[in-house]
Parts: structure tokens; C-alpha cells; sequence
């Protein structure tokens, strides 16, 4: 998995970038056992100004969200029987207030890389397998309590200090959320990483840990400096359209042709249902049909001819104890 071109050269690359800044510090007098450590949160630094324009997109897009919740919820009420048509609407209504839902979710999956090509790093995985020098070092440096960046935390406090900051972090995070059930999930996630991340090397802690503190800071930061929104400075903002992503241009055109299908659908069964049901002049036509069938059976109940010898004789027409069948006189 290391060796896959886009880790490949992303391993590579933070591992300089650890050299580097390793170097640097032991020009300036440091040894080992804090140069390493101390390069970790460098990197992390780095990192974190990297994905900074991303990071006051997704405060943006957090607000936006928190303006328009009342409009979706309106659209929840009013197409809670019908989800299609509730998906197209919350779409469009994205779409006119420029507010792209994904946003505060490419920061996180952008550190995930990082995150595993560390770990790389420290490890001396994928390109960097053979017992570099380098990557010897880092593995045995020490740092604060950490007798060895290479393995995990005897004493478990960096395993603490990441979910105290994830919790805090996550808490001004959830500020502009109102979704009590997503409130729910993001607050347990850290805990849920714990079983996850406990065996991990200390190193890797040092990076999640800077990551939390910085993430707290910059938050605290952007709410100071970045104006609260409301609806009408949305809609007060020039008309040009924002360029949303491809990936919400692609769930818009899925969910309209989705829409466009289910319509032509209901149409289809209104349409045949139209014409096998009867009209009123079948059920007419049918129903006298049917009264015409009755009287008709009635008919020829009432005409129908008595078996011979089962008729009915007139008074006086049956023959004596001595007469024949055919007459009184014999002939």
C-alpha cells in the first residue's frame, strides 16, 4: 500500500521535510532527543498552513449551513413523504444560497494521507524500507516522557491529551450544527478511536496532538475574524454563481435525472391505469347486458316445454280404467 505512486511520493516527501527541519535544529545546538520531536510539530505546522484556505471554507460553509436551517427544515416538513423531491430541493436550495455541504469534510479527508505516510515515515515503510539512517534515529530519539518516538506511549498521556483537544476542538466545531444526532457522532468518534489508536507510535500522537491544539487556536481565530452571517447578507452578495465542486455538480445532474425518471414512472402508471379502468358507458353498456341476460334466462324458464306425459290434461280429458290411451272409442 506504501508503494502506491501518490503514497510513494508522499512518504518520501515528508520524510524530507523531517530531515530538514531535524537538521536545521541540530545547527542550532539541539540534540537528538528534542530535534526529532520538535520536527514532528514542525511538519504538523506546515500541514496546518497547507490546508488553511480549506479550513476557512469549511468555517464559511459552516455558517452558511446554520443560516438556511430553518429553510431546510421547512423542506423536510413539506416533502417529508416524497425523498426525491426533498434531495432536489435541499440541492437547489445549496445551490442558491452558494453553500457547498462537502466542504467541511475535505479538510479531514486531506489529513488522512498525511496521516498514513507519516506513519510511514516513522516506521520506515514502503520507499523508505532498509534501516535508513534517518528513520533509525527517529524511531529511537526521545521526547519529553517518550523514551522512544517509535513506539507507543508507555504511559499513555499523549493517548489523553488527544482526546481531551479532539473533544474540545470537536465542541467549537459543533457550534454551528444544529443535527443533534450528528452532535452525538462526532463527539463519540474520539473515544471510538481510542480502541484504534492506542498501539500507535508515540511520534504519530505528537502530530494528532499539535493537529488538535492547532485546530483549537485557529477556530477560535476564524470565529474573532470571520463576520457571522445571516440570510439577507447571503443574499446580498454579488449574483455570480460560486463554482461548486465537480462532485456536487455531479450529485445535482444524478439526483435530477433521478427525479426526471420517477416522474416519467408515476406518469406511466397514471396513464395505464386510465386505460384499463371502465367507463360509464362500459359500466352501462355491461349492466344492461347483464339485465338483458336475465330477462332472457327468465324467458326461457317461463317457455320452456314440459317433458311428454308431464303436461298438464284438461279437466275431463283423462282416460277412464277401460279406455285406451287414444280415445274413447278405441280408434
Amino acid at each position: 500500500m506504501y508503494n502506491l505512486p501518490i503514497l510513494k511520493q508522499l512518504v518520501l516527501l515528508l520524510h524530507y521535510i523531517l530531515v530538514t527541519i531535524n537538521g536545521a535544529l541540530a545547527s542550532l545546538g539541539l540534540g537528538p532527543n528534542w530535534s526529532w520531536g520538535l520536527a514532528i510539530i514542525g511538519l504538523t505546522i506546515i500541514v496546518r498552513l497547507v490546508l488553511f484556505p480549506l479550513t476557512w471554507k469549511q468555517f464559511s460553509s459552516a455558517q452558511s449551513m446554520q443560516v438556511i436551517q430553518p429553510q431546510l427544515k421547512e423542506l423536510q416538513k413539506k416533502y417529508k413523504s416524497d425523498r426525491g423531491k426533498l434531495q432536489q430541493e435541499t440541492m437547489k436550495l445549496y445551490q442558491e444560497h452558494r453553500v457547498n455541504p462537502f466542504a467541511s469534510c475535505l479538510p479531514l479527508i486531506l489529513q488522512l494521507p498525511v496521516f498514513i505516510s507519516l506513519y510511514a515515515a516513522i516506521k520506515g515503510l514502503g520507499p523508505l524500507e532498509g534501516g535508513l539512517s534517518t528513520v533509525v534515529a527517529l524511531n529511537n530519539a526521545s521526547f519529553l516522557w517518550i523514551p522512544h518516538l517509535g513506539n507507543p506511549d508507555p504511559y499513555y498521556i499523549l493517548l489523553i491529551l488527544y482526546v481531551v483537544s479532539q473533544l474540545v476542538s470537536t465542541e467549537l466545531m459543533l457550534a454551528t450544527q444544529t443535527d443533534k444526532s450528528q452532535k452525538m457522532i462526532m463527539r463519540a468518534m474520539p473515544i471510538m478511536f481510542v480502541f484504534f489508536l492506542f498501539r500507535f507510535p508515540a511520534g504519530l500522537f505528537v502530530y494528532w496532538v499539535t493537529t488538535n491544539v492547532w485546530t483549537i487556536g485557529q477556530q477560535l481565530l476564524i470565529r474573532k475574524v470571520m463576520k457571522p452571517k445571516d440570510l439577507a447578507a447571503i443574499k446580498a452578495e454579488p449574483a455570480k454563481p460560486a463554482k461548486l465542486s465537480r462532485f456536487m455538480d455531479a450529485i445535482m445532474s444524478g439526483q435530477d435525472d433521478r427525479v426526471k425518471r420517477r416522474d416519467e414512472l408515476i406518469a406511466k402508471q397514471r396513464r395505464t391505469k386510465a386505460i384499463d379502468a371502465p367507463t360509464e358507458d362500459d359500466a352501462k353498456s355491461g349492466g344492461g347486458a347483464r339485465q338483458g341476460g336475465a330477462k332472457q334466462g327468465g324467458a326461457r324458464k317461463t317457455t320452456r316445454k314440459p317433458p311428454p306425459g308431464k303436461g298438464k290434461r284438461k279437466p275431463g280429458a283423462a282416460p277412464g280404467k277401460g279406455q285406451s290411451k287414444r280415445g274413447p272409442d278405441g280408434g
